[in-house]
């Protein structure tokens, strides 16, 4: 005689040894049409089954074996989660509800079952917890303020279909499938009875559900197409994230810009000055020279009053500040090459006027 599986309505999955399926001769095991099973050899999976009656085991089956059978009937998940936190900090409470069924009873086995004899709708809501709370509905969440979640059916279902978008990727890594998502907010009691002072509670006319289901798969569609072309947006708000960084980027870069160009028109007019002074310096030595006076650059070696030696190292510091302005893209080439050889053509001059010094 067949074997059938004497399950709870709770229970998805369960472990059973096929030593303690009754059969001398054979083993045998009966699936009615929502119920699948995976025989495993040592761990490992060995075989699967489908709807009808199945031998698992003969007489001399010495290897220690089990059957994994698997419900596939919709099963249902009810929670009521709470501290969940508005953008204005506000903790709000929230019940969601789900069905989904097996579409994979060797995904179930390897990744949900694990060392379990028995797996429960319990368990897969402890394994998705996370990734649906924790990654998906409470960062939507915290984008919202409490005040919008008094039109709690246009936000229940804004929040469900970006949650449900997120909690069938995640069913489907488990061999599961998602057949239904809701979600409904329970405001702050304090809240909400000042709401109802203020008479700002409306009652929204609720779209037929065809509608809302329609809409749910536009979206599930819209964002797979998007995705496999790389530009699905996980999370809402990141386009809008994107938009003020690139605004903060190109004021930065315009900020930048203009103080370049601030540097460069410093540094052309700092070497025109020295040009004019220059040649007044020329105009100044000539004029003594036919006075037969003393040459003004021997009185003053420099313009700060130093020494010949200290305004060489000084031009020495001049090119090298130079070139580090350079090198952060404050000047051009072109700005740092006329004041090299400005400051090269000195240094020449000192170097000569130092060594007559020495004689």
């Amino acid at each position: 005689m067949a074997m059938k599986w004497e399950k709870s309505d709770s229970t998805i999955s369960q472990r059973v040894a096929v030593s303690q399926i009754d059969g001398f001769l054979g083993k045998k095991i009966q699936l009615s049409e929502t119920e699948n099973a995976v025989l495993e050899k040592e761990g490992e999976p060995v075989r699967s089954f489908s709807e009808g009656k199945h031998k698992v085991s003969g007489m001399f089956s010495g290897s220690e074996m089990n059957v994994v059978f698997v419900d596939t009937s919709p099963k249902s998940i009810h929670q009521d989660i709470k501290g969940l936190w508005t953008g204005d900090d506000k903790e709000i409470n929230a019940a969601i509800e789900m069905k989904f069924s097996v579409t994979d009873a060797e995904k179930v086995r390897k990744l949900l079952m694990g060392r379990r004899n028995i797996l429960s709708v319990e368990d897969v809501w402890t394994e998705l917890r996370k990734e649906i709370v924790v990654s998906s509905m409470a960062p939507i969440v915290k984008k919202k303020v409490v005040d919008e979640l008094q039109d709690e059916k246009k936000v229940e279902k804004e929040i469900r279909i970006a949650v449900e978008v997120e909690a069938r990727k995640k069913f489907e890594v488990f061999g599961l499938r998602l057949l239904s998502f809701s979600v409904e907010f329970i405001l702050p009691k304090d809240y909400k009875e000042y709401l109802k002072r203020r008479g700002e509670i409306k009652e929204d006319v609720e779209k037929s559900r065809i509608d809302e289901e329609e809409d749910t798969r536009k979206t599930v569609h819209d964002r797979e197409m998007a995705e496999i072309s790389g530009t699905v947006e996980t999370r809402e708000g990141a386009l809008d994230e994107m938009q003020r960084e690139r605004i903060k980027r190109e004021a930065e870069m315009q900020i930048e810009e203009e103080e370049t160009q601030q540097d460069m028109k410093d540094a052309l007019e700092g070497l025109k000055l020295k040009d004019v002074k220059e040649k007044q310096k020329m105009a100044e030595e000539v004029e003594r020279k036919n006075l037969g006076l003393e040459s003004l650059k021997e009185v003053v070696p420099d313009e700060s009053g130093g020494t010949l030696e200290e305004r060489y190292d000084g031009l020495q510091k001049m090119i090298g500040s130079a070139e580090k302005k350079y090198l952060q893209r404050k000047i051009d080439k072109e700005t740092l090459r006329k004041m090299v050889e400005e400051a090269e053509k000195e240094k020449t001059e000192l170097e000569v006027k130092m060594e007559k010094k020495k004689k």
